[in-house]
């Protein structure tokens, strides 16, 4: 089998993983890997081989007439190379997590609402999808309670676009900001502050394979107080066992995504049990690093599982064309 790998930067400890696991598995004859995004400039450009659609990267042809199986991990660009996968999704190549999939997934807002659709628990959320709902921001304790919140910006990976408000002034200060910054991207949502204020943030993060979860989860705290519970940003990392409450969580999460393979991010109201878990986000390019480093082998599971996906759907393809 023939896979093509769209990241960011092949250096990156999860893409090397990743790499390395895909070139390592015995159903896989060839791995082609794009870095895409380097250097803050674009390395590829669409073209077309033979009438359909490719890729040209680096004085070379990448044709989906070429690949069984492609795959997207991405931190920053996502926008970018959900463009360059569905190339090779559009042309019936097996993906892992669908371009389409991810566009709902990669807006907090638009996730957030599917989540509360599927009587998912998140936390109490104000949408401002518009410059113009700023006027609405004088009845967030209305609908959110008393302060401190947590402002997100609809789009941001690693912890970034998240701060932390005291009062409803701070967030029509942050809105302005955020406006002003020249982005596409000005929408935002707020929401209720999770945990106690007085002591670092935590969450967990559940990483979600198929129908299974890895047998631990990765615990991550903040350093400080009221900044984000994020492994780039500093955060303290342990592990704690699945329980059948997080991992049901994580997997309905994941289902209500449409997601093959996730990282599922989940807070605990007060600091209580995990009966008052939340979901945070669900993201599709989740890290691995974290969980290899730990004797997890999650790189590892992703390649086999996607070498699983991509035989079944060969063998259906075969069966359909001997005209069983």
């Amino acid at each position: 089998m023939r896979i093509l790998f769209l990241v960011e930067d092949e250096n990156n400890e999860t893409a090397s993983n990743l790499i390395t696991a895909f070139k390592c598995n015995q159903d896989v004859a060839r791995v082609d890997v794009i870095s895409y995004f380097s250097h803050q400039a674009n390395q590829c450009k669409i073209t077309a081989k033979k009438g359909t659609p490719a890729l040209f990267y680096k004085n070379k042809l990448y044709s989906p007439l070429d690949y069984d199986g492609a795959l997207l991990w991405s931190w920053g660009t996502a926008d970018i190379g959900r463009k360059y996968l569905r190339i090779f999704e559009d042309s019936g190549v097996t993906v892992l997590n669908s371009s389409y999939t991810t566009e709902v997934t990669d807006s907090k807002i638009n996730f957030t609402k599917e989540l509360q659709k599927n009587n998912i628990k998140t936390p109490k959320t104000a949408f401002f999808e518009t410059t113009l709902s700023i006027h609405s921001i004088g009845t967030i304790e209305e609908k959110l309670g008393l302060p401190p919140y947590v402002f997100k910006s609809d789009y941001g990976t690693q912890g970034s676009g998240i701060r932390f408000a005291s009062s409803a002034a701070d967030i029509a200060i942050f809105s302005k900001e955020l406006q002003g910054n020249k982005s596409d991207h000005q929408a935002f949502l707020v929401q209720q502050f999770i945990g106690d204020y007085a002591e670092p943030i935590f969450h967990y993060r559940v990483f979600v394979i198929g129908d299974e979860v890895l047998p631990k989860a990765i615990k991550i705290t903040a350093q400080t107080l009221l900044t984000p519970s994020n492994i780039a940003k500093g955060g303290d990392v342990d592990f704690i066992e699945i329980n059948t409450s997080l991992k049901n969580l994580a997997l309905k999460a994941t289902k209500t995504a449409h997601l093959a393979v996730a990282g599922v991010d989940i807070m605990v109201a007060g600091h209580k049990s995990l009966g008052d878990a939340v979901v945070i986000e669900v993201n599709d390019g989740a890290g691995t690093k974290t969980f290899d480093r730990y004797g997890l082998k999650a790189s590892e599971k992703v390649a086999a599982f996607f070498m699983n996906e991509v035989e079944v759907k060969y063998s259906i393809a075969n069966q359909q064309i001997m005209g069983f």
